[in-house]
């Protein structure tokens, strides 16, 4: 219900309060509409503190994730360290010599002589039973008693300090019992020696009650000795007379106030070492210190293990991963040849180039890295076998003329190679050899043609900058689709440098726990220095077992016809698309 004021406001009315009590946030406004606080129901209410902890915990998971990819990494640290430690106190224990513990136990009570016989106390109790408590164990505790221990014990030699290393006295609870207990090889010898503490003392407190009595009855024999003749045999003579008798009667029956409840038997099972408590401990600690060790030597670590960190490190995508095998580095001949689950990978990052940004043409790819070893050549090699298999034109250049491979690998590259051709020595044509292609052992009837390096020349710098080289790359780019160019690592030596403004992307290999955060920056800066922005990253040498899921099956594409849905996004980037064999430019082999 509204009505309107004098001021022409708009003001709500405030609804009757009903069984249920005043409705939620109705609370009667006088200004404006416009200004009036917004009603909050009871299910924001209820689920605000819902949303905020759902926040937090999203906040929170990627360092929950961080921690464990640190533990999962460093796994092998974790489970030495938890193994070791419980094997090292299982060891320990089993050859441990074993101990035995006997315990007797001593009662602390007034059995109240001094009342029965005198009609009243003659010794006055303390009248705080936790002082009394203590004073009770640091009598027990005391040198007397263990110097009085150590003349009994015949059957061994023991000072007061041996004894003291092996018995332990402590209260039990709030109780006027204390535990005298003894530790020794021979559980015999533990038995006797806390037996003997234990009566030792029932003996040093027994004797000073005794001693302090007898100095009362010597007292009063005093007084009565004093008495002339005449009145010891009066009234106060036969009181001091009787008191005489009571305190020598007091005295022989003085306990020391403390009984042995309980003597300490021979133990049948040894006390240490606890062989379970001390793996489950061991366990324990072993646990603790392999998650912060492990964690340590993660944080000290500067190679990259992971996915996200390459890519928060470097601010590109990952485009493909590429599986650790030794079939990668094999030499086959003159022939092109890939594994089936290696052929997959170069598929799916060959793919990933392919629809990446569906607006730029790439024509050309230049394929380096941080460091010397991170795989860029392989890369190179096989992402162009990949291309060449699905019938793309394309041509792979090794422009690492300092350390090129593939001389290495094919012999049929060694005659003549791009050098030669910057050095006009050789024709572009003569220099490029045909190499088939094949995938999962099975021939593809596909070639793949490759400028080789040739041979190493004094002046790799001046040669790559020069403008043959700029000639040789734009009668490339004018015969392919796509150009590979296996370049030298930019951050070591600076002899592609020229090349990258030369070519349509950049595409950087990164080794998994090879390569380093400091490379990986270092490239990433020199990269941006020269307004040059990668494609993406590529991960080579993963671990195969995490790729098992993701090639668990090997087909080659399917034929792409131009009627195709794709079409017209893969129209843009033409090197990566197949083409027309009419469109090929067969070079001379």
């Amino acid at each position: 219900m509204r009505e309107f004021d004098d001021r022409r406001v708009l003001r709500p009315t405030t609804p009757p309060a009903g069984p249920a009590g005043p409705a939620v946030d109705s609370e009667p406004w006088d200004g404006p509409i416009a200004e009036r606080p917004p009603l909050r129901s009871v299910r924001d209410r209820v689920t605000a503190p819902l949303q905020a902890a759902a926040q937090t915990a999203a906040q929170d998971e990627p360092v929950v994730r961080a921690l464990l990819s640190s533990l999962r990494r460093r796994l092998n640290v974790l489970l030495i360290v938890a193994i070791a430690l419980p094997a090292g106190a299982l060891a320990f224990s089993l050859n441990a010599e074993k101990q035995y513990t006997a315990s007797a136990k001593l009662l602390f009570r007034d059995p109240g002589f001094d009342s029965k016989v005198f009609g009243g106390q003659v010794l006055s109790p303390s009248v705080d039973p936790a002082r009394e408590a203590a004073t009770n164990l640091g009598l027990v505790s005391l040198e007397t008693v263990v110097q009085r221990a150590s003349r009994v014990i015949k059957s061994r030699v023991m000072t007061a300090d041996d004894i003291r290393a092996k018995v332990a006295i402590a209260a039990e609870g709030q109780s006027n019992v204390i535990d005298v207990s003894a530790t020794d090889g021979d559980p015999v010898f533990a038995s006797k020696l806390a037996n003997t503490v234990a009566r030792e003392y029932i003996v040093f407190r027994r004797n000073a009650d005794r001693e302090k009595i007898a100095q009362a009855s010597a007292l009063v024999e005093q007084q009565l000795a004093a008495l002339p003749a005449d009145q010891r045999s009066g009234s106060q003579g036969m009181q001091l007379s009787k008191q005489v008798d009571q305190l020598k009667v007091l005295g022989a029956l003085q306990t020391g106030n403390a009984e042995l409840v309980q003597r300490a038997e021979t133990p049948s099972s040894p006390s240490a070492p606890n062989t379970a408590r001390n793996v489950i401990l061991a366990l324990v600690l072993g646990l603790v210190i392999g998650v912060g060790l492990a964690l340590l030597l993660d944080r000290l670590d500067r190679r990259l293990h992971d996915r996200d960190d390459i890519e928060a490190l470097v601010g590109r995508p990952v485009l493909g991963v590429i599986p650790e095998s030794t079939s990668l580095r094999a030499d086959h001949g003159d022939t092109m040849h890939l594994g089936g689950r290696e052929a997959e990978a170069f598929r799916t990052l060959r793919a990933n180039l392919r629809y990446y940004d569906i607006d730029r043409d790439i024509r050309s790819l230049l394929v380096t890295s941080s460091a010397p070893g991170d795989g860029k050549s392989t890369v190179a090699r096989y992402l162009a076998a990949t291309a060449a298999a699905a019938n793309v034109n394309v041509v792979l250049v090794e422009a690492d003329l300092r350390r090129p491979t593939l001389n290495g690998i094919y012999p049929v590259l060694r005659a003549r190679g791009l050098s030669e051709v910057l050095t006009d020595q050789a024709e572009l044509t003569q220099a490029i050899q045909r190499m088939p292609v094949s995938i999962a052992g099975a021939p593809t009837g596909k070639t793949l043609d490759v400028l080789g390096a040739g041979s190493p020349p004094p002046n790799p710098t001046d040669l790559l900058e020069s403008d043959r080289m700029r000639a040789v790359l734009d009668e490339l780019h004018a015969r392919y689709d796509l150009v590979i160019v296996d370049s030298s690592p930019i951050t070591i030596v600076p002899d592609s440098i020229p090349v990258l403004s030369q070519v349509s992307g950049v595409l950087l290999v990164m080794r998994e726990s090879k390569s380093t955060s400091v490379g990986a920056r270092r490239i990433r800066d020199q990269l941006a220095h020269l307004g040059i922005t990668p494609l993406g990253i590529v991960m080579n040498g993963t671990p195969a077992e995490e790729d098992k899921a993701a090639y668990g099956y090997y087909a080659y594409e399917p034929e792409v016809t131009n009627g195709s849905n794709n079409g017209a996004a893969r129209s843009r980037l033409t090197g990566l698309v197949r083409r027309k064999p009419a469109d090929k430019h067969d070079p001379v082999s």
